[in-house]
């Protein structure tokens, strides 16, 4: 059952200074399928927050459509989660009132909200935490929290803007590693948008090469990986290595041809 489709998605924009269209999604169109984890990748500027930011009902497409759960998205809703890579938690609430705000505003009975929240904050592991504010967390806490509010809405596509970029690059293993638990746990349909090819392949199920700008879908490779996955066992796998070199391959290749492209038309 497919969760998300993507068709003939474009994008255009006018740049404020130069007042020239600008072109930044080309012809995007993949599919998710439910429960699958797809992470998107590409050189930078090629779109890929640009294509989430429409998932999330964030930006309108100028072409193509985006179907969840085959209905045409309108705007933001909680069906579409968003993990940020600045956390955007509200610094007023505890971490516990954090993830209980989300579920009053979907309309959950208040006796049910607080178990619901502390099932998810146990999940990502905060559970002692709950009276806590978010600047008394570190980095990488405060992303645990966000993923937990957005679990904790059970949305039908969870969207995750490179969440763990702002985080140091032990802090950033272990939370790679503890989402592959979480979601083996729940199951989540999860659209991953990242610029690092060794998380994409780590974590998905299927990765969506995007081309240089205007992007297009240059390849969708499916991760020969058995879940549960963990770094040690991962990083001495010949399958791991195979499809990280075949997907920078990809990128490398984009980009030359790019090169060759701009020395072309001087």
């Amino acid at each position: 059952m497919k969760t998300l489709e993507i068709s003939g998605l474009h994008k255009q924009f006018v740049d404020s200074y130069t007042d020239e269209v600008v072109t930044a999604v080309g012809d995007v169109s993949f599919a998710v399928e439910q429960g699958e984890f797809i992470s998107v990748l590409g050189p930078s500027g090629c779109g890929k927050t640009t294509v989430l930011n429409i998932v999330a009902g964030f930006e309108k497409q100028t072409d193509g459509s985006v179907l969840v759960g085959g209905r045409e998205i309108s705007g933001p809703s909680p069906e579409r989660g968003v993990v940020f890579q600045s956390f955007a938690l509200f610094p007023w609430k505890t971490v516990l009132g954090n993830v209980v705000f989300g579920l009053r505003m979907r309309g959950v009975p208040r006796q049910e909200r607080e178990p619901i929240a502390r099932q998810y904050l146990d999940l990502v592991g905060l559970e002692g935490f709950e009276r806590k504010f978010p600047h008394e967390l570190s980095g990488g806490m405060q992303q645990r929290l966000g993923v937990a509010r957005v679990l904790a809405n059970e949305p039908e596509v969870m969207l995750m803007d490179e969440p763990f970029a702002s985080v140091d690059a032990q802090t950033r293993r272990k939370l790679q590693e503890d989402l592959t638990g979480i979601f083996e746990s729940k199951r989540p349909t999860v659209f991953f948008v990242t610029h690092d090819v060794d998380e994409a392949v780590f974590l998905s199920d299927r990765v969506v090469v995007l081309s240089s700008r205007p992007s297009q879908v240059n390849e969708i490779v499916t991760v020969p990986l058995e879940r549960p996955r963990d770094w040690r066992s991962v990083l001495d796998d010949p399958d791991f290595r195979h499809t990280v070199t075949h997907i920078t391959d990809l990128l490398s290749g984009d980009e030359s041809r790019v090169v060759q492209a701009d020395l072309d038309s001087a």
